[in-house]
C-alpha cells in the first residue's frame, strides 16, 4: 500500500509517498481502507518530534480518517467489512489502509461525506468535552471562541449553539472569516488584529464577560482573555496554535473567582476510555437534532500532503483541510 512516511524529525515538504506492506489488524482492531483523512495542528507537531508522543521512526502521521471497513481483528463486533465508518487514530491516518482500535472507529452518520466525515472525530470530540464535559456548559450560557473559523473553533461554535448558548462571540484572525462565524452561528464576531475583543466582550455582556472562554490559541491570547471573564467562569485552554504557552496570575484567578481549565482530550482513552464511548453517543444524538457538520477549507490529493500541512501551518485556513485518495 502507499503511505505518507516521516524518518527523522522534519518539515512537511521533507515527507514522502512510499509503498509499504498493509498492515493487519490484532485483536481489538479494525483496518480501515482509508477515503479520507483529515489534517490537525498535532501532526506538524509530530513529524518535529515536538508532540507529547513521539513515535519511533519511520511512522505516519495522520490522527483521522473516514473510509470503509476491511478486515476486523479478533473479538471486534458490531462492525463488518464494508460499513463506512469514520476513526480516531494513534497515528498512520496518511495511508491507503489504516489501524484502529475498535472503540475508536464509529459508523459514519448520514449525511456526511466521506471527507467531512475524516474531519469529525477528534475536533468534535474535543469541543464536546471541553464545553460540557470540562466546563460544565449550561443553556444561556454566554461562550466566547478563539480561533473560530478553524476545525476546532467551527465545531465549538456548532455545538455551544446546539447546546443553546445564551450569547455566542468568536474571534478570528482576519476580516475574511468574520461571515463564516457568524453563519456558523456567531452572534458577535471579531477580527482580534484590528479589534480589542476584550472591550467587545465587555460591551456586548454589559460588563459581566464570558461564562466560558474556548482557548485553542494559547499565548497572550489566552491571558488577555482573563481580563473578560466573568465572576465564576471558566477559561478553557484546548491548544497552542499561537505557539507560546501562557503565564497565568494566580492572584487575579482567587480576586475574580475564575477556573483555568485544561483539556487534553487524548489522554482520556488511557485514564478513562468510557467517558469516551459516552461523549461519541450523546455528541451522535445531538447530531440528529442539530446541524454538526465540519467545514471542509481545502481538499488536496495524498501525493500533496506537504502542501497541505504547509497551508495549515499558516494559519490562513479556515474549517479542516483534508487529504483524499
Amino acid at each position: 500500500m502507499k503511505a505518507v512516511r516521516a524518518h527523522a524529525p522534519c518539515e512537511p515538504a521533507d515527507l514522502r509517498l512510499e509503498e509499504i506492506e498493509t498492515p493487519s489488524p490484532g485483536p481489538g482492531e479494525v483496518l480501515i481502507k482509508v477515503a479520507a483523512a483529515a489534517l490537525n495542528f498535532p501532526d506538524l507537531l509530530i513529524i518535529g518530534h515536538k508532540y507529547q508522543v513521539r513515535p519511533p521512526f519511520p511512522f505516519s502521521p495522520g490522527f483521522e480518517v473516514a473510509g470503509t471497513v476491511h478486515a476486523l481483528g479478533e473479538g471486534v463486533v458490531g462492525l463488518r467489512p464494508g460499513v463506512r465508518v469514520m476513526a480516531h487514530l494513534p497515528m498512520g491516518g496518511f495511508a491507503e489502509y489504516a489501524v484502529a482500535p475498535a472503540g475508536a472507529v464509529r459508523p459514519i452518520p448520514d449525511g456526511l461525506s466521506d471527507e467531512e466525515a475524516s474531519a469529525f472525530p477528534l475536533v468534535y470530540q474535543t469541543s464536546y468535552f471541553g464545553l460540557v464535559h470540562r466546563a460544565g456548559m449550561k443553556a444561556g450560557e454566554t461562550v466566547l471562541i478563539h480561533s473560530a473559523a478553524g476545525g476546532v473553533g467551527l465545531s465549538a461554535l456548532q455545538i455551544a449553539r446546539a447546546l443553546g448558548a445564551g450569547k455566542l462571540l468568536a474571534t478570528v484572525g482576519s476580516d475574511s472569516k468574520l461571515d463564516l462565524v457568524r453563519a456558523q452561528g456567531a452572534d458577535v464576531a471579531v477580527n482580534y488584529q484590528t479589534e480589542d475583543f476584550v472591550q467587545v466582550v465587555k460591551r456586548e455582556t454589559e460588563g459581566r464577560g464570558a461564562d466560558i472562554i474556548y482557548d485553542p490559541v494559547g499565548g497572550e491570547l489566552a491571558e488577555r482573555s482573563t481580563k473578560c471573564i466573568a465572576f465564576e467562569g471558566r477559561l478553557l485552554i484546548v491548544g497552542f496554535t499561537s505557539g507560546r504557552f501562557s503565564n497565568f496570575v494566580s492572584n487575579h484567578i482567587l480576586i475574580k473567582n475564575y477556573s483555568v481549565v485544561g483539556l487534553h482530550w487524548g489522554y482520556y482513552r488511557q485514564m478513562n476510555p468510557a467517558r469516551i464511548d459516552q461523549a461519541w453517543q450523546e455528541l451522535i444524538e445531538l447530531a440528529r437534532r442539530a446541524p454538526l457538520k465540519p467545514v471542509i477549507g481545502g481538499r488536496y490529493p495524498m501525493e500533496r500532503v506537504g502542501e497541505a500541512m504547509e497551508r495549515l501551518a499558516s494559519r490562513q485556513t479556515v474549517g479542516k483541510i483534508v487529504l483524499h485518495w
